[in-house]
C-alpha cells in the first residue's frame, strides 16, 4: 500500500478568523488514508492552533508577531529560511497556502524545495494595488489558485492577470446536518430586537456603519439591542462612537464567540454590513442557524444569499438603507421566517462542508497527476 501524500498547509496566523476556521474544518476532514497533514503558521500560535495541531500530523510556527510595516519586512527573511528548513524536512508534495503573506512566503520557499506544487488560496479582493503587482510577478511559482467566490476569482483574473484556467472557485462549507440547531426567529412582542454582528472588530466589517443604523432605528422609536461578537483593533473607537451617539446602553461587546451557532440562538437578526468581503463564514453559520440576515451587496455575499429570497441586501457604507432593511424585518417577522427557512435550505444544498472537502481533494489529485512519475493522491 502506498504511503499517504504529505500536504503542507501554510497560513499567516491561527487567531480567530474566517481563513483560520476554514483551514481547521478542512484539516480535520482530509482523508488520512490518502494524505498526511502538516500545518505551519507564520505567526505565533493563536486560538485555532491547538485544534489544528490536534488534527494534523505535525504543527509548526515561525514565531512572527502581529507587527506589520518595516518590522515585518525585516523578519521575513529569517522566517522564510525556517520555512525552507521545514519543507526540506517534511518533503510535502503539495503546499496549500492561506492568506496573502503565507502565500508569498510559501511559493518562495517551495522554489528552493523542488517537487512541491503550490496552491495559493485567495479569500478576499485585496485593496492594495501592490499586492496584485506581487501576484503578477510571482504567479509562475503557483501551480494553481483557488478562490472562495466567483467574485474573488474574477478579481484575480482581471487585476493579477491570472490565467482563467488556473484559478477555480471552491466555496467554504459548513456542517449542519445532524446537529441540533436553534429555532427560527420568534420576535417576542414588547421585547427589544436582538441584532448581532459576529466578526473581527475591524473597519472591513462595517461596525461603524451599523452603529449609525442602530441610532436611526432607536430614533424611530423601535427597541433594539446590538451585540458585537469578536475582538479587534477598532474596539476602543467603536465604544467611543456608541457613547457619542448616545446609544452605548444598547450596545454589548460580547468578545470572542467559540460557538457562533449556539450564540445565534439568542439573536433575532444577523447583520453583516461589510465594506469588502470574500465569502464570510458567519453568513453560512447564520443560514445554518435559520436566522434572518441583513448584509451588504458585495463580494461573495451575493453568491451565498439571494436578495429578497434568503436575505435582505443593501449597498455598503450607507447607514440609511441598512437601517431600513433591519426595520423591515423588525416589522414583519413572517418575512424573517421565510428568508431564514430559504437560507437554511440553501446552505444544506449548496454549502455542505463535505462538498468543500471533496472538491479540494479532487484538486490535489489533479495536481499529483501532473507530477512526473508520481501516483495520484
Amino acid at each position: 500500500m502506498n504511503a499517504p501524500v504529505t500536504l503542507l498547509y501554510v497560513i499567516t496566523g491561527t487567531n480567530i478568523g474566517g481563513a483560520e476556521k476554514a483551514l481547521s474544518e478542512l484539516v480535520r476532514r482530509i482523508d488520512p488514508a490518502r494524505y498526511r497533514v502538516v500545518v505551519c503558521s507564520l505567526k505565533r500560535p493563536g486560538a485555532y492552533a491547538a485544534r489544528l495541531a490536534a488534527h494534523a500530523n505535525g504543527f509548526y510556527h515561525l514565531g512572527l508577531g502581529e507587527a506589520g510595516g518595516l518590522r515585518a519586512v525585516i523578519n521575513f527573511i529569517p522566517a522564510l529560511l525556517r520555512l525552507i528548513r521545514i519543507m526540506r524536512h517534511e518533503r510535502p508534495r503539495i503546499v496549500h497556502c492561506f492568506l496573502f503573506r503565507a502565500s508569498m512566503m510559501g511559493r518562495l520557499a517551495a522554489l528552493l524545495c523542488p517537487g512541491a506544487a503550490v496552491i495559493a488560496g485567495v479569500r478576499v479582493q485585496e485593496r492594495s494595488a501592490l499586492k496584485y503587482i506581487l501576484e503578477r510577478l510571482t504567479r509562475s511559482l503557483v501551480a494553481c489558485y483557488t478562490a472562495v467566490s466567483d467574485e474573488v476569482r474574477h478579481s484575480m483574473i482581471e487585476r493579477a492577470h491570472i490565467d482563467p484556467d488556473n484559478i477555480i472557485t471552491i466555496y467554504n462549507g459548513i456542517e449542519c446536518r445532524g446537529r441540533d440547531l436553534p429555532a427560527g426567529p420568534v420576535g417576542i412582542a414588547g421585547a427589544p430586537v436582538r441584532l448581532a454582528l459576529i466578526g473581527r472588530l475591524h473597519c472591513q466589517k462595517g461596525h461603524s456603519v451599523l452603529l449609525d443604523a442602530l441610532n436611526i432605528i432607536i430614533s424611530s422609536g423601535r427597541q433594539a439591542k446590538l451585540f458585537f461578537a469578536g475582538e479587534g483593533p477598532d474596539e476602543a473607537h467603536l465604544r467611543q462612537k456608541a457613547r457619542d451617539l448616545g446609544i452605548a446602553a444598547s450596545v454589548t461587546f460580547a468578545g470572542l464567540v467559540d460557538d457562533p451557532l449556539a450564540f445565534m440562538a439568542g439573536i433575532d437578526i444577523v447583520v453583516l454590513p461589510s465594506l469588502w468581503e470574500g465569502m464570510p463564514n458567519v453568513l453560512l453559520e447564520a443560514m445554518a442557524a435559520s436566522r434572518p440576515i441583513v448584509a451588504t451587496r458585495l463580494g461573495g455575499i451575493a453568491e451565498l444569499v439571494r436578495d429578497g429570497e434568503s436575505a435582505l441586501l443593501c449597498d455598503p457604507g450607507r447607514a440609511e438603507p441598512l437601517a431600513a432593511a433591519i426595520m423591515r424585518l423588525m416589522d414583519d417577522w413572517d418575512l424573517g421566517r421565510r428568508l431564514a427557512a430559504a437560507a437554511r435550505s440553501d446552505v444544506e444544498k449548496r454549502f455542505d462542508i463535505a462538498r468543500t472537502v471533496a472538491e479540494t481533494q479532487a484538486l490535489y489529485g489533479r495536481l499529483l497527476l501532473r507530477q512526473p512519475g508520481r501516483r495520484s493522491g
